[in-house]
């Protein structure tokens, strides 16, 4: 056999150069970091022949970052002193095999050839020989590729550099005498060491070879010939009854012609016969309406000399009746009554407009009177209320709105005036006194809410003129002294904790509280300036303390329960005035107890002083302006007093509204004395009108007036027989119109239109129908009908019913005949035919030609390329699948045949491999027995009954009729069904069978997820040993045996217990394969004294080495 002895290391990540031996089974070990995983990828670039990185560590993280460029620079931590980046160097990795049979050695590497501009070159070699004493380094130097080729050249005749990783991997198997490159996939599953997940795929991958998949285009054409054939063959039957349904068409609508040519004939002639008929009616209906003409004509002029006889006798009963003295004395005096009617009526209108002016009056008086009455009695609005009552008592009689108001005295219209000037008047002056109060409030309310504004903004509303006064005290204060003064305010820095006794405080200080206190030593300046600017402000409000001299000549010894106690302050002046001013007022709880104090006061702000008792103002105890607390009091007081004034605005704007906003009063002194006068005037003028028109009346009534109303009745009547005769004309006028009318109408529409309607249809009948048509079939059959119907219009009518349906079954065949023929050229185009052909020739002449001979031809060709397809079936497909399974099952037979030999503990393991019960019936028809047999083939009736319909299916899966019809996910379909069926493994079922010391047998797939992960990791291993010996071949003694054994494991063993890992290493052992095992250091118990060797990976800061490594370094 052939193992690695030895690993050379130069410049690879932390190891500058370092010599690896190894022996059979040997053991990696290192803390986590310390290079286990730098050793293995490096390992594993020489021995799959890639610098791939996706190699890289997986075992240990999935997630590495790890890079081949990382590894060579060593810059992988930006901190490492020692990185190649930015210079020339060489990097070795290689591996040198001893080969124990032939008794020689041979060497496996590559050199990584890498400059300072990042740039690199891998070149990979095989020679036989030892690795050389130098290691390739000459001059402390690692030899560049010029120096490697010259060195191999010279010590090594055989040696090689090869220009690709192909041809390294092709001669380095050659070397192992492995000429199978799944031992290099091997190779990397068990580097990357996952536990099983998938036991089918990777027993197929893995274990077995995997035979080559049978080609099966050749069988694909045939099928799709095969298909194609039968698709037009299809096609032609498809056009067949097609073309079949096209003729049956056709004749259906040939019949429904038919019955419409017939019916079209019959109501046409009724038709043509009921129009005569109406000819016929027209001409004697205008021979009538002449003879009527003349009728009326002669009725007409009779009527005219009747009433031109009764209207000459009407003009002299007329002319009578107007000269007759009783008629004309009775116009006088109707005309002479009109005119009184007239005047009486023009004095009635002036009056009533006056009078309604006047009631409107009233009534908006009336109205603005309620109202001020119903004021609060103000001293503002005492004359307005008593004019009000006043102008409701002078009004009350002039409201009715009516003439009669007129017949009242002067004085009720004076007496109105009067009081409707004294309520004007009231109302202006009202109205100026309450505009100023208005005003007044307002600006009071503007002047609390612009306070309220300043304190809500934490700004005192402190009395005019005391900031700019203290502002401009400051000034010049700093001005003369060179450094700013401060000028406080008393009530700025006094504080009441007590609220109680807050307001008799803020009463006593009253004014004293806006008090300025300056420092002693500035009073003399700060006073010469007061008295400078004295005249310009107004000083009486507040004034300047002189804490100095009050110190000096007072004793200052405040009394316990005085005032001054309820008075805090930081401020050490004011501390002195306030203990001055309040320590000699004491506090007391009731009025009784003032007397026991030379000056006293209780919290409720009653002051006993002088031996006077007085209560504080009440307003003066609510000025809150001592303290922090004060704002917020003083924002709640003039809140409240905003809200006041706002509702007694709200109260007094709309009465100043209402008594601004008054009309001048209507009754106003002319027109008490000009227009009342006269209206009093006409009122009287008009009952003397209404006596003229009574007597008139009476004239009249004494007129004798019987020959009068005999003669009016004459005439009346005399003209009801002229209108009646008058009438009897105009309605033979009118008659006489009609006539003429209808006659023009008959001469110029109605019979020219029937005319020519007539003409029309007989032409129309002659165009459609041909003489022969007409006397042999037309005709006959109208007469028929007529004989049995008795007029045309009934049987124009019993047909042209019948007509409507017979013409929508006509066009309906025919609709379907074009839609069936459009149909055929459509789907099987292209094709020239005549959709709207009157014959069926086209369409008849395609049918015979299909019936006779293009479909048996089809069906020949179909039968051919069928039989051609099944025979490739049978030689390409079937038996090429027959055979990959039966060489799959042989390994999996030689392999368990190996496995039998070594037992895992107590345990033994068998690969299985079964039919798979998802494609069973695909199986048996692969695996059948008769299709071996010589007389049996795809076509005989016994193979066919049974599998058949699977072949069918199976053409359907693997084979489309033009793949350029296919789209992108039916081809990907078709492609993916391709590779299912073609492969073998589809048919099997794989697994790894476990049997233990009592003969229970398990199967990795069914507790492949219930198990440890040492339980899991078992069959991995197992799975992995098997597939390395039967790759190396280890049971053959013969030449072909002599191969390298390696297998590396990362983190092989990191979930196995002890007697699992013994168990591991005893059976890779007697498979007779090397191993190079990496595994934590947790496991060094365990697996130490069961290696040949075992190599401690020691990493110190960014300096690896190998350390063999015994019982007694563990120590």
């Amino acid at each position: 056999m052939k193992k690695l002895k030895k690993i050379l290391l130069i410049n690879w990540l932390y190891f500058s150069k370092e010599v690896i031996e190894v022996g059979d089974v040997n053991f990696l070990t290192g803390k986590n970091g310390a290079g286990k995983s730098t050793v293995i990828d490096a390992l594993q670039i020489v021995l799959l022949g890639e610098t791939n990185a996706r190699n890289f560590n997986l075992a240990a993280n999935e997630r590495s970052q790890r890079t081949l460029d990382g590894y060579l620079r060593a810059d992988m931590d930006e901190n490492n002193p020692y990185s190649r980046r930015g210079k020339d160097f060489s990097t070795y990795i290689v591996c040198e095999f001893e080969d124990d049979v032939e008794h020689n050695s041979f060497v496996c590497g590559v050199m990584f050839d890498c400059r300072s501009d990042g740039s690199k070159h891998d070149h990979f070699f095989i020679y036989v020989g030892k690795l050389p004493e130098n290691c390739f380094i000459e001059d402390g130097e690692a030899m560049d590729i010029h120096d490697l080729r010259k060195f191999l050249k010279q010590n090594f005749s055989r040696a090689e550099v090869y220009d690709t990783q192909w041809e390294y991997r092709r001669n380095m198997l050659s070397r192992w005498n492995v000429h199978n490159e799944q031992v290099l996939r091997m190779m990397k599953k068990a580097v990357s060491f996952r536990p099983i997940v998938d036991i089918q795929q990777f027993i197929t991958e893995n274990i077995c070879d995997i035979p080559d998949k049978p080609d099966i285009e050749a069988m694909q054409q045939n099928i799709r010939n095969y298909k194609r054939h039968e698709q037009l063959a299809q096609q032609q039957e498809e056009k067949l009854t097609a073309l079949q349904e096209i003729s049956t068409l056709y004749r259906e609508m040939t019949r429904s012609v038919d019955r419409w040519r017939v019916q079209s004939f019959l109501v046409q002639w009724a038709q043509k016969e009921d129009m005569q008929a109406q000819i016929d009616s027209r001409e004697q209906e205008k021979r009538n309406c002449l003879s009527e003409l003349t009728a009326a004509d002669t009725a007409i002029e009779d009527l005219a000399g009747q009433v031109q006889a009764k209207e000459e006798r009407r003009r002299q009963m007329d002319r009578d009746y107007a000269q007759s003295d009783t008629y004309q004395e009775r116009e006088r005096l109707e005309n002479q009554k009109q005119s009184l009617l007239t005047e009486q009526s023009k004095l009635v209108q002036e009056m009533e407009r006056d009078a309604l002016e006047i009631k409107r009056e009233a009534l908006r008086l009336t109205h603005l009177c309620e109202t001020a009455l119903a004021w609060d009695a103000e001293d503002v609005l005492v004359p307005v209320r008593q004019a009000a009552e006043q102008v409701q008592r002078t009004y009350a009689r002039l409201s009715s709105g009516e003439c009669a108001i007129f017949s009242q005295e002067q004085t009720v219209f004076e007496d109105a005036r009067q009081a409707a000037a004294t309520l004007s008047d009231a109302l202006a002056k009202a109205a100026h006194q309450l505009g100023d109060k208005v005003a007044e409030l307002q600006q009071q309310l503007t002047e609390k809410q612009t306070a309220l504004a300043d304190l809500r903004r934490n700004i005192k509303d402190y009395p005019r003129g005391l900031l700019p006064f203290r502002a401009k005290l400051a000034e010049e204060l700093e001005q003369q002294a060179g450094a700013p003064v401060a000028v406080d305010i008393l009530a700025d820095v006094l504080e009441i904790e007590d609220e109680r006794w807050r307001g008799a405080v803020e009463g006593y200080l009253n004014n004293q509280k806006f008090y300025f206190l300056v420092e002693p030593a500035y009073y003399e300046q700060a006073l010469r300036i007061y008295n400078k600017l004295k005249w310009g402000k107004s000083l009486n409000a507040y004034g300047l303390v002189d804490i100095g001299t009050l110190r000096e000549r007072e004793h200052i010894d405040p009394q316990s329960g005085s005032l001054a106690e309820k008075v805090e302050t930081g401020n050490a002046l004011a501390r002195t005035y306030m203990d001055y001013l309040l320590g000699r007022v004491m506090c007391c709880d009731t009025v009784e107890q003032l007397r026991g104090h030379r000056t006293a006061i209780t919290d409720e702000g009653m002051l006993y002083q002088g031996y006077v008792a007085r209560a504080l103002r009440r307003d003066r105890m609510e000025d809150a302006f001592i303290g922090r607390h004060a704002v917020t009091l003083r924002i709640a007081r003039l809140e409240e007093e905003a809200a006041g004034l706002q509702t007694e605005i709200s109260h007094r704007k709309p009465i100043w509204q209402a008594v601004s906003q008054q009309k001048a009063p209507m009754l106003t002194p002319y027109y008490v004395r000009n227009i009342v006068p006269q209206r009093q005037a006409d009122f009287l003028y008009r009952a003397e009108l209404e006596e003229e028109i009574n007597a008139i009346d009476e004239q009249v009534s004494h007129l004798d007036l019987l020959w009068l109303d005999q003669q009016k009745q004459l005439i009346a009547e005399i003209s009801d027989e002229i209108a009646a005769l008058s009438h009897q004309r105009e309605v033979q006028i009118a008659h006489k119109a009609r006539l003429e009318e209808r006659i023009r109408q008959l001469d110029e529409e109605i019979l020219p239109e029937q005319y020519r309607s007539r003409t029309e249809m007989e032409r129309r009948l002659a165009e459609t129908f041909s003489e022969t048509y007409r006397d042999d079939i037309g005709l006959p059959r109208y007469r028929q009908e007529l004989e049995r119907l008795h007029r045309p219009d009934i049987v124009y009518r019993n047909f042209s019913s019948h007509h409507a349906q017979v013409v929508n079954e006509m066009e309906n065949a025919r609709a379907a005949l074009l839609r069936a023929r459009r149909e055929y050229v459509e789907r099987f185009g292209p094709c020239s035919f005549r959709v709207e052909a009157d014959d069926n020739a086209e369409f008849d002449a395609e049918r015979r030609v299909l019936e006779e001979s293009e479909l048996p031809q089809y069906r020949t060709k179909i039968r051919a390329a069928r039989e051609s397809a099944m025979e490739q079936f049978q030689n390409d497909f079937l038996s090429r699948l027959k055979s990959s399974i039966e060489q799959v099952q042989d390994q999996v037979k030689n392999l368990n045949r190996a496995l039998r030999q070594a037992q895992f503990g107590t345990d033994s393991y068998q690969f299985r491999v079964d039919r798979n019960p998802d494609y069973a019936e695909y199986y048996d028809m692969i695996m059948a027995p008769e299709l071996m047999e010589g007389d049996i083939t795809l076509f005989s009736a016994q193979f066919q009954e049974k599998y058949g319909p699977l072949i069918d299916k199976l053409f359907s899966q693997i084979t489309m009729a033009d793949d350029t019809q296919l789209n992108a996910r039916k081809q990907s379909e078709l492609q993916e069904n391709i590779e299912r069926y073609t492969d073998f493994r589809t048919y099997l079922k794989f697994d790894l069978e476990t049997t233990d010391q009592n003969g229970s047998k398990q199967l990795l797939s069914q507790t492949l997820n219930t198990k440890s992960g040492g339980e899991t990791q078992t069959p991995f291993y197992i799975a992995v040993l098997a597939s390395f010996a039967q790759l190396y071949r280890v049971s053959d003694t013969s030449s072909f045996g002599n191969t390298v054994r390696l297998v590396v494991f990362d983190e092989a063993f990191n979930k196995m217990d002890s007697e699992r890992i013994i168990e591991s290493v005893r059976l890779l052992r007697k498979m007779g394969l090397q191993a190079i095992i990496c595994t934590p250091p947790d496991k060094v118990s365990d697996i130490m004294p069961i290696a040949d060797r075992t190599l401690l990976v020691d990493k110190h800061k960014y300096r690896m080495h190998i350390l063999p490594f015994s019982k007694e370094n563990a120590q």
